[in-house]
């Protein structure tokens, strides 16, 4: 397991698309569990206040409440010291999202927040919010499949042409070639150039943003696109009714029943 760089382990510039208008009264906190990346960031005045992570291969999602924790710590504040609290919906890892969103819930049940949830869609998306092109999400490539879903931003909102979906690589790579010819289209997420490997014709349907730290779902767009005005805000009982985005099953299978013996 591999922390991630310095970057994402510090106080950021907040070099992000600002919200339209005023954000959440108050820091806000969002914890990111979909994708490559496990960790927590602080948004507060306006801009990135500090961000954490590690590599989530293995079972860095273990370490997510410390991460947590130390966030907070180093930044003098406590869970009741926060707004609200953002947490990634998916699409994702079953297991990263239902660890992610456990955390969320506790700690907004324990502090009285509301908790606000980001589809880990628009969180890739958002900082390409100003780029005017169409953006490809490209993620979770496993098992033969990878999450689909292609849209732009009008302003503030994320407009989906082709909404998120579990498709066969192969679906997925003929969709992206079928594309017309024309505007600048961008081909987003981790999984863009790993199905590139797989079927190298989708190259020309758009540039494949190769950048590591560019193509990767951030607790700090998490926690940015949480504290932005008007977001549906869960809180008390309404926690349970916030429910992940995972759009497949869960990799785990039960394993089959041996046959009873013969009496």
């Amino acid at each position: 397991m591999s922390s991630v760089p310095a970057p994402f382990d510090d106080a950021g510039s907040g070099a992000l698309p600002q919200p339209a208008s005023a954000a959440a009264d108050g820091p806000v906190l969002g914890i990111e569990t979909s994708g490559t990346l496990t960790g927590a960031a602080l948004w507060a005045g306006g801009r990135l206040a500090g961000e954490t992570a590690v590599d989530a291969k293995s079972q860095s999602q273990e370490l997510l409440p410390d991460l947590i924790a130390r966030l907070l710590r180093t930044r003098g504040l406590a869970p009741r010291d926060l707004a609200r609290i953002g947490v990634s919906l998916g699409p994702g890892s079953f297991t990263g999202l239902r660890v992610g969103l456990a955390a969320a819930r506790g700690l907004a049940a324990g502090a009285e927040l509301p908790l606000v949830g980001v589809p880990s869609h628009e969180a890739l998306a958002w900082p390409w919010s100003d780029a005017g092109a169409e953006l490809c999400l490209l993620t979770g490539l496993r098992r033969g499949e990878v999450f689909l879903e292609i849209g732009r931003w009008d302003g503030p909102e994320w407009r989906a042409s082709v909404p998120g979906s579990s498709l066969p690589a192969e679906e997925a790579a003929a969709r992206l070639v079928a594309l017309p010819t024309g505007p600048a289209r961008l081909l987003l997420g981790e999984a863009a150039p790993l199905l590139e490997r797989l079927h190298p014709e989708i190259a020309g349907a758009g540039r494949i943003v190769r950048e590591t730290l560019a193509a990767t779902r951030r607790p700090a767009v998490v926690a940015c696109l949480a504290a932005r005005p008007g977001v549906r805000l869960y809180a008390g009982a309404d926690l349970d009714r916030l429910q992940p985005l995972y759009l497949r099953g869960a990799d785990a299978r039960r394993p089959a029943r041996a046959p009873r013996s013969a009496p």
